[in-house]
C-alpha cells in the first residue's frame, strides 16, 4: 500500500511548492529583487533603458490590492523610487512585461521598489496574477 501512496505523496508534495509560490517573509518592509538588467521603454525615450530594484524609501506609492495595482496607471520620473506595497494577503510581483526586471515575491504588508533611469512607457503585470497589469510612465 504504500508503493501506491508514495508517488502519489510526491506529486502532492510538487503541488503544494509550486502553488506556495516558495519561501514567504513578512517581517521585511522592502521585499529584495532578482537582479535587474536593462529594460527598453515601449515608447518615448529611445536608446537603451534601464530599470534597478531599489532599497531607497519610495517617492512614488503603488499598491497591490484585491488582485490589482493601483494605480494601474503610474507616473513617475526618472530617478524616482516605486514602491510596490502588498495590502492582500496573498503573495505578488511587479515584473516588466519583457521579462527585464522584476521584484521578488512581495508577501502581503510587504514593499518591494523598482526606480528606472531612462524615460518611457513599461509595461508590467504580476508573475503569480498575470491578470494584473499596469503601465509605468517615465518622464524625464
Amino acid at each position: 500500500m504504500l508503493r501506491r501512496l508514495a508517488p502519489a505523496l510526491g506529486l502532492f508534495a510538487i503541488l503544494v511548492a509550486a502553488c506556495s509560490g516558495g519561501a514567504t517573509s513578512s517581517a521585511a518592509p522592502v521585499a529584495s529583487a532578482a537582479a535587474p538588467s536593462a529594460a527598453a521603454p515601449s515608447s518615448a525615450g529611445g536608446g537603451a533603458a534601464a530599470c534597478a530594484v531599489s532599497t531607497a524609501t519610495p517617492t512614488v506609492a503603488a499598491a497591490m490590492q484585491n488582485t490589482a495595482f493601483s494605480p494601474s496607471k503610474i507616473q513617475a520620473k526618472v530617478g524616482d523610487v516605486i514602491g510596490f506595497t502588498n495590502k492582500d494577503s496573498i503573495q505578488h510581483t511587479a515584473t516588466l512585461d519583457d521579462g527585464s526586471c522584476t521584484t521578488d515575491i512581495v508577501a502581503g504588508g510587504a514593499t518591494a521598489a523598482l526606480t528606472f533611469t531612462a524615460a518611457g512607457s513599461y509595461p508590467f503585470h504580476c508573475k503569480i496574477h498575470p491578470n494584473m497589469t499596469g503601465t509605468i510612465d517615465v518622464s524625464g
